[in-house]
């Protein structure tokens, strides 16, 4: 039986049209079983990566992780909407765990240490580098500068020597011994003027007098 060629030629594109439409269905499946293949070997990758730090950080004592994934995050935001700040937070772990605690958030492990011979161990005599993002933090909080670029906070431990060294001769025992009348001045005035103040009913911010006593005694010696 003979077909016209108009509708000869309307079956060829109706098969030519499956043809492509299966083409594409077997790429868009490759596709799709690439990225799914992908995605698990990236999520495989970062598990096994987490499993590692875990295990390498698993002598430290501390709370037990709240998620594989994201840590003790839970735990601190439960305690952040009870009122508490880091600081009121990792009291309470170094009351239960000693002076060394390990805190997890995500993939990241902090170590707080609160006993200062580990501190000094830990910065002075093994000189375990510093967090820059911490100590950026110090420097800049919010973007405006508090400690700025100095001793305190300085990462590069050569930078921090060079800036350490010409303070030295400043903290030598016989100078400081020279300054002592300077001190003493100072602190006299200090406990003058916090016996005015002591009548019972002013309120006396500790912080701003010391801050006050502070800067009297640099701009004396200075």
């Amino acid at each position: 039986m003979l077909l016209p060629s108009g509708k000869l030629l309307g079956m060829k594109r109706l098969v030519d049209f499956v043809h492509n439409m299966a083409t594409f269905a077997a790429v868009f499946s490759l596709f799709v079983i690439a990225v799914v293949s992908l995605l698990g070997l990236i999520f495989s990758a970062i598990s096994l990566y987490l499993a590692y730090l875990h295990r390498k950080y698993s002598h430290l004592p501390g709370p037990k992780r709240d998620s594989f994934f994201l840590g003790n995050i839970p735990h601190i935001l439960r305690e952040r909407e009870r009122g508490k700040i880091i600081h009121e937070i990792m009291h309470d772990m170094h009351r239960i765990y000693g002076p060394v605690v390990l805190m997890w958030a995500y993939h990241r492990p902090f170590i707080f240490v609160s006993d200062p011979e580990l501190v000094r161990k830990c910065l002075i005599t093994l000189n375990l580098p510093k967090n820059l993002a911490v100590y950026d933090h110090l420097g800049y909080p919010f973007g405006q500068r508090m400690a700025g670029r100095g001793v305190l906070n300085e990462v590069d431990h050569e930078v921090w020597q060079r800036r350490r060294a010409l303070l030295n001769p400043a903290f030598h025992r016989r100078y400081l011994m020279n300054l002592m009348p300077a001190f003493n001045g100072s602190c006299d005035l200090f406990l003058a003027k916090l016996d005015k103040m002591a009548d019972g009913k002013t309120v006396v911010d500790m912080a701003q007098e010391f801050a006050r006593v502070t800067l009297d005694v640099i701009g004396k010696v200075l």
